[in-house]
């Protein structure tokens, strides 16, 4: 249809609404048992711990694995109907633009990931702390906060500019690369993504490794200096930060491109 050439916010909230309507059994189970899955996780944690010995950076800690594993695994499997032809077809067929689809994904497994996971995780370890404190006294510091693991893990309480867009451009990373391999592979996405990201980080670090022993770049390096190319650290943080951003662009545009090309 001609109304399909532009993007259309109504149409965007009409897939949404779609997809709450067919997973709307699936979706409380599914938060269900991911709760279920955390809570157990905490108690198990805890009891390691002697409830005495665990603090609000244990909280932390968990969080922290259970964020990049739990986005690993959710963004990893994006674009469901291209696990198979019929379903495929199905989605393509839509009253949808592309770049609808494309938007849908990315708020429905990125962005709705990254602002409730945290929010869920906060509410299940302050509820699942109180009532194990009431049993188990012994759990002192049963309350968590992100605020208080926030300022222990950052110096001073300050990210600079560049270590900050560092940052989230990293956090982004681990969503947008598996992302990416889920509208590229058809099959087992999140298998072959990360059998393919294993294979270039191994390759890379190899073949760092072969220059440096054939060229002898330890002799190259002026005395007292880790660096031969940048002047000091934030140099070297500009220039991830730069890459980092450029990387998750080009992953982006993998993904973008891989559904242009189902659509044909």
């Amino acid at each position: 249809m001609q109304t399909n050439n532009s993007f259309s916010f109504h149409r965007l909230m009409l897939l949404f609404r779609q997809k709450l309507i067919i997973n709307k059994r699936r979706y409380p189970l599914a938060l269900a048992a991911f709760s279920g899955s955390l809570i157990i996780s905490f108690v198990f944690a805890q009891t390691i711990n002697n409830f005495g010995d665990w603090s609000n950076m244990h909280f932390v800690t968990t969080f922290i694995s259970v964020f990049v594993i739990g986005g690993i695994a959710y963004a990893g499997f994006s674009f469901p109907p291209f696990r198979s032809k019929e379903k495929s077809m199905v989605y393509l067929m839509l009253p949808a633009t592309n770049g609808e689809k494309f938007v849908f994904e990315i708020l429905s497994r990125i962005v709705v990931f990254i602002i409730l996971m945290p929010l869920l995780y906060w509410i299940l370890a302050n509820l699942e702390g109180a009532v194990f404190h009431y049993y188990f006294p012994e759990l002192v510091n049963y309350k968590f906060s992100f605020r208080d693991g926030f300022l222990t893990i950052v110096k001073d309480g300050k990210f600079e500019f560049w270590a900050l867009i560092l940052t989230l451009q990293g956090i982004l990373f681990i969503f947008i690369a598996p992302f990416a391999g889920a509208g590229y592979f058809s099959k087992s996405p999140l298998v072959k993504t990360l059998l393919t990201f294993s294979i270039v980080v191994i390759g890379y670090f190899l073949f760092a490794y072969i220059v440096d022993k054939s060229l002898n770049l330890d002799g190259l390096r002026p005395v007292g200096k880790d660096q031969i190319f940048f002047r000091d650290g934030q140099s070297v943080i500009r220039l991830l930060s730069i890459s980092m951003f450029i990387i998750n662009m080009t992953f982006l545009a993998i993904a973008w491109f891989s559904l242009k090309e189902k659509e044909a």
